[in-house]
C-alpha cells in the first residue's frame, strides 16, 4: 500500500476515487499482514474508514470490479450474522503500482517541462546579490551626489573634546556645528 500510495494511486487517484482508496487502507488495517485476507464485516470497515456502511459496500464493489479485492459476501445463515471474507490480490494491486509509477513519471515530467519554460523567461538569477549594481547606478544617476557635508572619522579619543562636551569632536557636535557658544 505504501508503494501504491508513492506512484499516485494510479487509475483510483483523484477526489472521485478518495473513498475506494480509504476502504483499500481500511482492509490493509483489518485483515492480518501476512495473507491479507480474512473474515470482516462492514460496520468494522465503517468504523477504520470513516463511511457509512453503505458507501462501505458501495466501494468494496468497486474495488472486486477492479479484481483488487475477491469479496465473498456474508449475511445471515441459519439465523446468525456471518461476515464476509475478503481477500486483497496482491498480483492485481503490484500491477497498479507499475501502471501509478508510469503515470506518475510522466506527470512529473510534465510538470518539470512547465517549469523548465518558466524558469528561462525569468530574467535574474537567484544567489547573485544586485543590490550594490542598483545602488551605484542610482548614486551615479543623481544630481545631489556629493552635495551632503562628509563627516571625519569617528575618533573617541578625548583629545578632539568640543568645549561643549562632544568627546567625538567639534564637526559631530550640533552646537559647534551652529557656531552657538558652550
Amino acid at each position: 500500500m505504501t508503494s501504491l500510495a508513492r506512484a499516485g494511486w494510479g487509475e483510483i487517484s483523484g477526489s472521485e476515487h478518495k473513498g475506494t482508496r480509504a476502504m483499500l487502507r481500511a482492509l490493509v488495517d483489518l485483515l492480518p499482514y501476512g495473507s491479507g485476507e480474512g473474515l470482516v464485516t462492514a460496520p468494522q470497515l465503517a468504523d477504520a474508514s470513516g463511511y457509512s456502511e453503505r458507501w462501505v459496500r458501495s466501494r468494496l464493489s468497486e474495488l472486486e470490479a477492479r479484481g483488487l479485492i475477491i469479496w465473498r459476501r456474508g449475511g445471515v445463515v441459519a439465523g446468525k450474522c456471518v461476515p464476509s471474507h475478503v481477500r486483497i490480490a496482491k498480483g492485481a494491486v503490484l500491477a497498479l503500482v507499475g501502471i501509478a509509477r508510469s503515470m506518475k513519471d510522466a506527470a512529473v515530467e510534465a510538470r518539470r517541462a512547465v517549469t523548465r519554460r518558466r524558469v528561462v523567461g525569468l530574467s535574474f538569477v537567484l544567489g547573485k546579490r544586485r543590490r550594490p549594481a542598483i545602488r551605484n547606478s542610482l548614486q551615479a544617476s543623481s544630481p545631489s551626489r556629493g552635495s551632503l557635508p562628509t563627516l571625519p572619522r569617528r575618533d573617541a579619543s578625548p583629545h578632539h573634546e568640543c568645549s561643549h562636551g562632544e568627546p567625538r569632536g567639534s564637526a559631530y557636535c550640533a552646537l559647534c556645528r551652529r557656531d552657538l557658544p558652550a
